[in-house]
């Protein structure tokens, strides 16, 4: 039996590292307004809905065959016809590139995992973009170094993305330790879903898509919080360790 040397964290990585999910939110409801869709806050939830009961389901698409279906979707939920939610999801794809090229890390992210990195904890990250999109984010904001280097999985190094754990437990393995020892933080309840199946702690974060009320709805996260600053003093507080070190 391999015992664990160490304490891991795992993160997925769009609204949890990357402040994407923001600039996610404006694309659609910019689209949606040019189509003549009045968005609010109801309409917002009903999109995040959507996407968790999508990722719930086995894909059968990948890449940008599934960024335009998940855009020609939410036309559709809100009620779109289909030559509409066509237009709607090409102009939102036209604009998702310059999403994670403009995209920034949360102000805290640095300093969260230093604190982390301080205290001998493993980091990895498992997130449903590519690993393409994985790798140029990490080293364009100069994060790479803090991540276990074999702890960083993409959609591309799995045959189930979450809500399947299945890339969450490869994290897990390549940090040498157990479940019981990890914790995985992310912004959507297929993140919550998928580290709960695993079996470690789960922190949910209000930075992405959703919000409180829906990731408590619809997974069972350890824990909600609306700062990835709030998430580490939670991590460090459940096993006695010092704040500020």
């Amino acid at each position: 039996m391999k015992h664990p040397s160490t304490f891991a964290a795992i993160f997925d990585l769009d609204g949890t590292l990357l402040d994407s999910m923001r600039s996610f939110n404006k694309i659609i409801i910019s689209n949606l307004e040019k189509t003549g869709v009045s968005v609010t806050p109801e309409s917002m939830e009903t999109i995040g809905v959507y996407l968790l009961k999508k990722f719930q389901a086995p894909q059968t698409n990948s890449g940008i065959r599934l960024i335009f279906y998940i855009f020609w979707r939410i036309g559709r939920e809100m009620s779109l016809g289909r030559l509409k939610a066509i237009y709607f999801a090409l102009n939102c794809i036209r604009k998702v590139k310059s999403v994670y090229e403009n995209a920034p890390l949360f102000p805290d992210v640095k300093l969260s995992l230093s604190k982390l990195i301080n205290h001998g904890f493993q980091l990895g990250i498992c997130t449903n973009a590519s690993r393409k999109q994985l790798v140029e984010t990490i080293e364009k904001h100069g994060i790479k170094e803090f991540f276990h280097p074999d702890a960083l999985i993409s959609r591309d190094d799995v045959l189930r993305i979450k809500p399947d754990p299945e890339g969450l437990l490869m994290a897990i393995e390549a940090c040498s330790t157990s479940p019981q020892h990890c914790y995985f933080l992310g912004d959507m309840p297929v993140d919550i879903l998928a580290g709960n199946d695993a079996g470690v702690d789960t922190i949910g974060l209000t930075t992405g898509l959703v919000s409180k009320a829906v990731l408590l709805r619809y997974s069972a996260p350890s824990t909600v919080v609306d700062s990835l600053e709030q998430a580490i003093s939670w991590i460090l507080a459940s096993r006695n360790l010092e704040q500020d070190l």
